[in-house]
């Protein structure tokens, strides 16, 4: 077969409208329009997807950080407790203005140290 025979065997495949058009190409702005329609649609899903995840990724931080809060004011508590014994324990020996100081300045110190120790840390980091 020629290039002639093959083109007039492809054009005879191909009929024609009264606007000179063929009918596949007639079909593009649905076709396009279809994949409009369907890329929309996946972009909505994605979205919708992403929505999905977000919320339960936040759900599941916000409990976590409530829990750790939770924790954190129990052992508030408990350290007050604690100290609140140490005062009363040292207002055995020494009046209880006095006990109440010496409790005051040994957390300041350990606050101080902890703070020192910490300090080249952060900076390094």
């Amino acid at each position: 077969m020629t290039s002639v025979e093959i083109a007039d065997a492809m054009t005879e495949k191909q009929p024609h409208h009264a606007n000179g058009a063929s009918e596949s190409m007639q079909d593009w702005p649905t076709l396009v329009g279809r994949a409009v329609d369907d890329v929309t649609r996946i972009l909505q899903s994605e979205a919708h997807m992403l929505e999905t995840s977000m919320s339960a990724a936040l759900a599941s931080r916000l409990a976590n950080a409530i829990a750790t809060l939770t924790v954190i004011a129990v052992m508030l508590c408990g350290g007050v407790c604690v100290l609140c014994a140490a005062i009363l324990l040292l207002h055995q020996w020494i009046p209880l203005w006095q006990a109440f100081g010496l409790a005051g300045a040994t957390i300041l110190l350990i606050g101080i140290a902890i703070y020192a120790i910490r300090k080249p840390a952060a900076d390094t980091a």
